[in-house]
C-alpha cells in the first residue's frame, strides 16, 4: 500500500491499463514507479472488457505493491458525452443552475440517469465557455466496480482528454499559439486543442484497432492475427516517391494502414475547421501521444498531411524520475503517460481544468472522510463517558456484591424450575416427532380421491383418457408390472430404466404416479392436456421429456395411440408409520 505522501493514478485505456505512483518533493512531481498491462481482443467488444480491466488492475496493484491505495483514474473520451456551450458570464449558484438547465437540454439521457460535471474553460466579454461532460450512471458504476475489485479505493474520476490537457499545460507552459494534441488510442483518437487558457476536445472513431480491422478484412484473418501482424511489421506507407517495402505483403499492409490514417487526417481537418469557426486559431504544431502513436511513420505521415510540425508528446519533460526507474527506458514510453501525469496534478496545480465524474460510492466515501473529525470527537466524548461510568461502577461495586449473593440464591431456585421446563419441552418435542408420520398418513386418506378428481378436471374432453394408474415409491413400482395380467397396458412400453445404486424403495411413501393413457389420432391431442398439467398444483410437471414421458403413436390398425407419464407429486403421500 502506498504511503500517505504518494499519489496513485490509473489510466484505463481501450487496450492498455497503466498505473503509476508519484510523489511530491519540494514542489516537484516525481514518478516513483509505474507498470502497464495490455488487454487482449478487439477493444470494441465491451462485454468481455470489464473482467479483463479488473484482472489487469489487480495484477498491477500487486506488482507495484499498491493494494488498498486511494487512486485517481481516467475514463476514455469516447465513453462520455462532451459538449462545449457558451453561456452568460455568471458566477456561483446562478452559473450552476444555468449549466444544469443546459445539461438537461443537451445530454441525450434523462438527467437523473447520468453523472455529469462542468468546468468553465475560457471567458470572453460577457460570455463564458463551459465544458460539459456526462456519463450514464450504470457505466461509471461498472468502471468503478472494476477498479475497486482490483484492490484499489477510488477517490476521483477524470476524463482522459482533460487529464491529458492538464499534463500538456504543465509540460509545455511556454506554448502560446494554438497547439494540437493527437491522442491515438486503440478504439478512438482524442483531439485536444490548447490555445492559452482555451481548450477544445473531440473524440473521433478512428484508432489503432481500425487499422487492425482493415488488415483483418483485407487479408481475411482474425482481428488478433491482424493486430499481431500490425505490431510486428506494420507501418504507414508514405506513398509518393518513397519506394514500397520489398515484401509485397508488408507493402500491401502499409497501404491499408495508410488508408485508415487518411481517414484520421480527414477527421483532424474537419475538427480543426469546427474549432476555427468557434473562434479558435489554426494549430501551428501537433503532439502525438497514445498507444498507437508509436506506429512507424505515423508522425511523418501526419506532418506531411497537416503541413506543420508534428512531435511526440513528452509527458515527463517537467516530471522527475525516481531512482528505482531507468530514466532512458521510461522516456521511450513518455508519450503514453500524459493521463497519469494529469491525474497526479489534480491536487497540485489550482489552475488545472477540474472535471469530477465520481460515482455515488466515491461521493459517499468523501462524505465519510469529511465527517471523520466529528466522529472522532464523538468517540472521545463516549470515552469520557465510559471513564465516568467506570468510576460510578467502582463506587457501586460494594452494593452490587451484596445484591449478588441474593441473586445467587434466587438463581438456584430458578435453575431447578428451568430443568423441569426443559424436561417437559423435550417430552413434547419427542411426541411431536412421533406424531408427524401418523399425521401425514391420516392426511393421505383422501389424497387418491383428490388426485383422481384433479386428473379428471385436467382431461376436459374425450381426446385423451387414462386406463391404468400405478403408484411409484421413490420413482419405482413395488411390484413387477409384467405380472399384472393380460390386460396390463404397461406391457406395450419399454421398461423404464432403474437406478441400480438406489437400493430398495421406501414402501411407506408414494412419490410419483405412473399414468397409462390413450389418445385419438396423433400425439398432438396431448398438447392441451399437458399444458394444463404443467399448471398443476398436485404434480410437478413443468418439464416433459424422455425421462417422464413415453408416447406410442397410433398404428394403422389401432383405434388410439398410447402414452405413459411418470408424474412427481408436489407433496408425497405417506401410507404408514415410518420405519
Amino acid at each position: 500500500m502506498a504511503d500517505k505522501k504518494s499519489i496513485v493514478t490509473l489510466d484505463i485505456g481501450s487496450q492498455r491499463v497503466t498505473m503509476a505512483r508519484f510523489s511530491l518533493s519540494k514542489g516537484s512531481l516525481i514518478l516513483q514507479n509505474y507498470a502497464y498491462q495490455y488487454l487482449v481482443g478487439d477493444p470494441a467488444a465491451d462485454s468481455a472488457r470489464m473482467p479483463q480491466v479488473s484482472a489487469a488492475i489487480k495484477e498491477l496493484s500487486t506488482a507495484l505493491k499498491l493494494g488498498g491505495s486511494d487512486v485517481y483514474y481516467t475514463i476514455s473520451g469516447h465513453a462520455v458525452f462532451t459538449r462545449f456551450v457558451s453561456l452568460p458570464n455568471l458566477e456561483g449558484s446562478e452559473l450552476d443552475e444555468l449549466v444544469e438547465f443546459e445539461a438537461q437540454q443537451n445530454v441525450p439521457f434523462p438527467i437523473e440517469e447520468v453523472t455529469w460535471a462542468y468546468q468553465p474553460v475560457s471567458t470572453s466579454g460577457e460570455e463564458v465557455e463551459v465544458l460539459l461532460v456526462a456519463i450514464k450512471n450504470d457505466a461509471i458504476d461498472e468502471i468503478n466496480e472494476a477498479v475497486e475489485d482490483g484492490a484499489l479505493i477510488g477517490r476521483g474520476v477524470d476524463v482522459a482528454p482533460v487529464a491529458l490537457c492538464n499534463a500538456f499545460k504543465f509540460s509545455y507552459p511556454e506554448t502560446e499559439n494554438a497547439a494540437l494534441l493527437i491522442d491515438v488510442g486503440a478504439r478512438t483518437t482524442d483531439l485536444i486543442y490548447v490555445e492559452g487558457g482555451r481548450i477544445y476536445t473531440r473524440s473521433v472513431p478512428v484508432g489503432g484497432a481500425a487499422a487492425s480491422s482493415a488488415i483483418a478484412k483485407e487479408f481475411d484473418m482474425s482481428f488478433a492475427d491482424a493486430e499481431e501482424r500490425k505490431m510486428q511489421d506494420g507501418f504507414v506507407s508514405l506513398g509518393g516517391a518513397v519506394a514500397d517495402h520489398e515484401d509485397p505483403g508488408i507493402a500491401a499492409m502499409s497501404k491499408v494502414i495508410r488508408t485508415t490514417m487518411t481517414r484520421l487526417h480527414s477527421e483532424i481537418m474537419r475538427t480543426t475547421g469546427n474549432y476555427r469557426q468557434a473562434g479558435g486559431g489554426a494549430p501551428t504544431i501537433a503532439y502525438l501521444c497514445g498507444g498507437s502513436a508509436a506506429l512507424p511513420y505515423l508522425r511523418e505521415f501526419l506532418a506531411e498531411k497537416l503541413g506543420f510540425e508534428v512531435e511526440y508528446f513528452n509527458a515527463l519533460s517537467s516530471v522527475g524520475v525516481g531512482p528505482s526507474l531507468d530514466a532512458e527506458e521510461v522516456g521511450k514510453d513518455a508519450h503514453n503517460l500524459g493521463e497519469l501525469v494529469g491525474l497526479a496534478l489534480r491536487d497540485v496545480n489550482s489552475k488545472n481544468i477540474s472535471i469530477d465524474l465520481a460515482p455515488n460510492d466515491i461521493l459517499a466515501r468523501r462524505d465519510l472522510d469529511k465527517r471523520k473529525p466529528f466522529l472522532f470527537a464523538a468517540a472521545a466524548c463516549w470515552f469520557i463517558l465510559l471513564i465516568l461510568g467506570v468510576l460510578y461502577y467502582n463506587k457501586g461495586k460494594s452494593t452490587a456484591q451484596t445484591n449478588l449473593s441474593t441473586l445467587n440464591t434466587a438463581f438456584a431456585e430458578l435453575d431447578g424450575v428451568d430443568r423441569q421446563i426443559t424436561e417437559v419441552t423435550n417430552k413434547e418435542k419427542k411426541g411431536t416427532e412421533e406424531a408427524q408420520p401418523i399425521e401425514a398418513a391420516v392426511k393421505g386418506r383422501t389424497a387418491h380421491i383428490e388426485i383422481l378428481n384433479h386428473l379428471n378436471s385436467i382431461v376436459q374432453n374425450d381426446n385423451v383418457w387414462f386406463v391404468q394408474i400405478e403408484p411409484l415409491f421413490q420413482g419405482a413400482p413395488l411390484k413387477d408390472t409384467a405380472k399384472l395380467g393380460e390386460n396390463d397396458i404397461s406391457g406395450r412400453f419399454k421398461k423404464p430404466q432403474t437406478n441400480k445404486n438406489a437400493g430398495a424403495p421406501d414402501a411407506n411413501v408414494i412419490t410419483h404416479f405412473r399414468l397409462y393413457g390413450m389418445f385419438r389420432e396423433s400425439s398432438q391431442s396431448l398438447y392441451g392436456f399437458e399444458n394444463r398439467l404443467k399448471d398443476s398444483v398436485i404434480f410437478d410437471a413443468k418439464e416433459m421429456d424422455g425421462n417422464n414421458k413415453t408416447v406410442l403413436e397410433k398404428g394403422p390398425n389401432e383405434y388410439a395411440g398410447q402414452v405413459r407419464y411418470d408424474l412427481r407429486l408436489v407433496e408425497p403421500i405417506h401410507t404408514n408409520k415410518a420405519k
